[in-house]
């Protein structure tokens, strides 16, 4: 069921048929942007990402620099997958763990400062939208961080370790004991 708003747009009201239990947010007429460019191996793209006023992201598209190609065609699904979860109320963090570390081709060095190197154009999307939108403490958890960030945590985890004692010099963590092979 639909109401009609003042603008013109149909809003949908909440019942129980609705295939997702819930009724997927209607996004704003108008919405903030940015586009990055970006090389990933020899692939080339685009990456828009518009936002809420609250400044989370709403809609994500990706667009390949060669039109036409396989590639171009697999990134206008995925950019529809995620801006479709997203009004869905899919959280970005499903979407960052799912693609992070994926990899195909195009890969290899990229032309982001913040990430030097990807595995896959899934994977550069993912970690971008991570870098922009999750917090630190999310992106550790996915092992994506800045290179500040990066260069921060291994000298904390330096001296952690040294710090991490327990009675007089003894780890905290008990060796693992295997039984023997037998054969």
């Amino acid at each position: 069921m639909a109401d009609r708003t003042v603008d013109g747009t149909a809003r949908m009201q909440r019942n129980e048929e609705h295939p997702l239990g819930q009724v997927p947010l209607r996004s704003p007429r108008r919405l903030q942007s940015t586009t990055r460019s970006f090389n990933v191996g020899e692939g080339k793209g685009y990456l828009t990402v518009a936002c809420t006023e609250d400044g989370s992201p709403a809609a994500v598209t990706i667009f390949m620099a060669k039109q036409g190609s396989t590639m171009a065609g697999l990134m206008d699904g995925f950019s529809t997958t995620i801006t479709q979860g997203l009004r869905h109320q899919v959280p970005l963090e499903v979407f960052v763990r799912e693609y992070v570390s994926m990899r195909f081709e195009p890969a290899g060095m990229t032309n982001d400062p913040e990430i030097k190197q990807a595995t896959s154009v899934l994977d550069y999307v993912g970690r971008r939208l991570a870098l922009d939108f999750l917090p630190y403490e999310t992106r550790v958890g996915f092992g994506v961080l800045t290179a500040e960030e990066r260069a921060a945590k291994k000298i904390q985890d330096n001296v952690g370790d040294a710090a991490w004692a327990d009675m007089i010099g003894l780890a905290m963590s008990a060796p693992t004991v295997t039984s023997p092979r037998r054969g």
